[in-house]
């Protein structure tokens, strides 16, 4: 089984694929701490503030169509053309849809006009994202290796171009660009490369029919998308919206700019959970087939295990974030190293919300995993509006603590078919000490 071509083609893929991610997130964390000490707090609030408001409606590019072109590519290589022209032409639209979408957002909130520039270029690179159809074709054919070289290629451009601008002493406009750059960058590379297996993309044909089936199948991950980013970055937008009045723009995008530098380590260690998550995924998948109990067992485990990861990442995360980012980014962030210190205590929700996928997905618990995305979004915008005016950007970390809280645990006690699931994740923090190997 293991010497298998299928498999030893798959475990190339994901190969290529890991080392994808953990190369680009070293060059990208490691140009962020050159950036940000050159563009200091408040002008790197600034351009967070732009790429917080393009990133919520970025959704709009992706369409939810992502999961539905991949797994119709794998069942219907025939229609790769329609599938792939039809991803294209709702692509299209809905970068142009954005692009309308954030200036009016920035015309209601009657932003200053370099930040309304800032917001434009950067929303500007989302009309490259169509070119993301021909990678969705690679990865339905397990070639994760041309997906990782084609990311790889449009970071290092990006990066480059982003200490070059470091180097030169560069306004801050010129830094919105590099989101526009990368975008570009990889449309060039894997348009190359596509053309290059014999493919044209000249053969692409959109249809009304192909577009309102994908539309039919995609809207419910467009709505998740939509309040999982809301969850994830209204706060940096919420924070200068209520604090401008009060303390000056200056100053709310200087604290954004805080805020942002502690979201982006927390985001850093995103990837551990992903990759456990992945390869546990098949064998918990085979339980739920052969047994159930079999199936909750895996299950619990694997909440110990990602509670211990909790342990280990979290644990000297909060003490060592005040020196951590102050060494990295210089004494200015010091704030940012005391939210990052708060922000800790999230990852065990966002640990145990990767590892509760694997119960959504066996379970075919979509909708309610929908509900619990609007419902974290909610409270978090609730709670910022609440918190952010007296505690500032402390009241947004308590904010999303909270609804990460409520969104991926409590919920669970209120729906008859996750109450079990509520069970698997309280003993998994409760007997973390009791990881036991697949059986």
């Amino acid at each position: 089984m293991i010497g298998s071509e299928g498999l030893q083609k798959y475990l190339k893929s994901f190969s290529w694929l890991f080392a994808d991610r953990v190369l680009r997130l070293a060059l990208i964390l490691v140009t962020g701490i050159f950036v940000t000490r050159y563009l200091g707090a408040e002008l790197f609030g600034k351009l967070n503030y732009a790429m917080a408001v393009v990133s919520i409606g970025a959704v709009l590019t992706s369409m939810g169509l992502n999961e539905i072109i991949s797994r119709d590519l794998v069942q219907h290589p025939e229609r790769r053309n329609e599938l792939l022209g039809s991803g294209f032409a709702l692509k299209l639209f809905g970068g142009l849809l954005l692009n309308v979408a954030v200036l009016i957002f920035a015309w209601v909130q009657q932003l200053d006009i370099l930040t309304v520039m800032l917001i434009a270029i950067t929303a500007s690179g989302e009309l490259l994202k169509w070119s993301s159809v021909m990678e969705y074709y690679f990865l339905s054919q397990v070639q994760g290796k041309v997906s990782a070289q084609v990311n790889i290629v449009a970071t290092v451009a990006s990066s480059g171009y982003k200490l070059v601008l470091v180097w030169m002493g560069a306004p801050l406009l010129w830094f919105a660009w590099a989101y526009a750059l990368e975008y570009l960058a990889f449309t060039v590379t894997i348009y190359v490369i596509y053309h290059q297996h014999g493919l044209q993309a000249r053969d692409w044909k959109p249809t009304k029919r192909m577009m309102i089936y994908m539309l039919q199948q995609s809207w419910p991950m467009l709505v998740y998308g939509f309040a999982l980013q809301a969850q994830l970055k209204i706060d940096q937008i919420m924070i200068f919206d209520i604090l401008r009045g009060s303390i000056g723009e200056d100053a709310a995008n200087a604290e954004v700019g805080q805020y942002a530098v502690a979201v982006k380590m927390i985001e850093a260690t995103a990837f551990l959970p992903v990759i456990i998550q992945m390869a546990l995924a098949p064998a918990i998948a085979r339980a739920r087939v052969q047994n159930r109990a079999l199936f909750e067992d895996r299950l619990t485990n694997q909440y110990r295990l990602m509670f211990l990861l909790y342990l280990t990442t979290s644990l000297p995360l909060y003490f060592l974030a005040e020196p951590l980012i102050t060494w990295l980014y210089g004494e200015e962030f010091r704030l940012a190293g005391h939210l990052l210190a708060i922000f800790s205590a999230r990852l065990v929700f966002s640990y145990m919300g990767v590892a509760k996928g694997s119960f959504i997905t066996n379970e075919s618990l979509f909708k309610f995993s929908l509900v619990t995305a609007v419902l974290g979004a909610g409270i978090n915008i609730g709670l910022n509006a609440l918190l952010i005016p007296t505690m500032r950007s402390n009241g947004a970390v308590w904010a999303t603590l909270v609804s990460f809280l409520v969104s991926v645990y409590l919920v669970d006690l209120f729906h008859p078919k996750t109450r079990i699931n509520f069970k698997m994740m309280t003993m998994g923090m409760l007997t973390f000490w009791r990881i036991r190997g697949v059986k």
